[in-house]
């Protein structure tokens, strides 16, 4: 269950993700370096393998996301401040349509396949040049 509730935040920052650049997707390097954090932890909290701190959320409300939608999915994506309006200006001179952005994280998100990984025991291995 709870899984599940962090593969939704998941989705919704990499939706985040995908306008954040003046409605142009970023990198996860990227991201990670305007929020102060590491690419591995990005990807950490996209894939639902970590909660996203508070830290985390407090920069994206500083740089214009609504945290509630982040977290819940509920409201706007863009915080009720200056820089929320900004991006919210921005990408509409662009014509960016942020419900398409929606559908198609969507559909990524349901495409993602689970993957597993298999630890393996090795002992010595011979060179066979020697």
């Amino acid at each position: 269950m709870e899984n599940d509730y962090l593969k939704h935040i998941g989705r919704r920052l990499r939706i985040v993700r995908s306008i954040f650049n003046e409605g142009k997707k970023l990198s996860t390097e990227q991201f990670a370096h305007l929020l102060g954090e590491t690419r591995d932890n990005i990807a950490n909290y996209e894939h639902a393998r970590a909660s996203v701190p508070a830290r985390v959320l407090i920069e994206l409300y500083k740089r214009g996301i609504n945290p509630t939608w982040v977290l819940t999915g509920d409201g706007d994506i863009f915080a009720n401040n200056s820089q929320g309006k900004q991006r919210r200006k921005l990408l509409k001179e662009r014509n960016i349509d942020i419900s398409e952005i929606k559908q198609m994280a969507a559909v990524e998100f349901d495409e993602q396949r689970e993957v597993k990984v298999l630890k393996v025991a090795a002992g010595k291995i011979k060179n066979r040049g020697t």
